[in-house]
């Protein structure tokens, strides 16, 4: 089974922990590991509250599939003022990366290669379109990075040689300081794959 180093590391724009509406899970059972990434819209208190509805669904409902997930996710989050999602699964055996997301959480998977994953439009527990689940595979010191609209999109990493040395401790919050735009909450998983 390959070793995996993640890590979640989330700013709220207020500078109040209780004020952010970004949050992150990931959860490592037998031979799996779940992450997601979870950017309700707006920031402040009201965004932290539906931030902790859709942390708890994820804790709770981490086994179903991806796509039960985001639909559970979707009718739990109605009536709020609706999130944007990316989710993970990845088999620690094998290094098969399952991925489903919608709205605009950027995943990337970096090393030799760059990949970025594409999510379906919508506002879960607003407006979605269908999920759909995408598959790859991750190999040894591949890095999978998700941020939320609060990080630069466009990252040439090619300029940051260093980034990507540290642990995923160290690059997430290397991440938030060198690419937060600085107008919302901004937050970032990393998941360094058999490291």
């Amino acid at each position: 089974m390959a070793k995996i180093d993640f890590h979640i590391a989330k700013r709220s724009l207020t500078g109040w922990e209780d004020e952010c509406g970004d949050t992150g899970v990931a959860v490592v059972s037998d031979d799996q590991c779940f992450v997601a990434l979870v950017d309700v819209l707006g920031h402040g208190k009201e965004a932290y509250d539906v931030a902790l509805i859709a942390e708890k669904y994820l804790l709770e409902n981490y086994h179903l599939n991806l796509i039960e997930i985001i639909k559970g996710l979707h009718e739990h989050l109605k009536g709020t003022r609706g999130a944007v999602a990316a989710l993970c699964r990845i088999n620690l055996n094998d290094g098969v990366l399952l991925y489903s997301g919608i709205g605009n959480i950027n995943t990337r998977v970096l090393s030799s290669r760059n990949l970025i994953l594409m999510p379906r439009d919508g506002i879960i527990g607003y407006m979605s379109s269908s999920p759909k689940e995408r598959q790859l595979k991750l190999y040894s010191g591949d890095t999978l990075i998700l941020t939320s609209d609060g990080v630069k999109e466009h990252i040439n990493f090619g300029d940051y040689p260093e980034l990507l040395k540290g642990s995923a401790n160290e690059i997430a919050n290397n991440m938030l300081d060198l690419f937060s735009k600085g107008n919302d909450d901004s937050s970032c998983i990393v998941l360094r794959y058999g490291i």
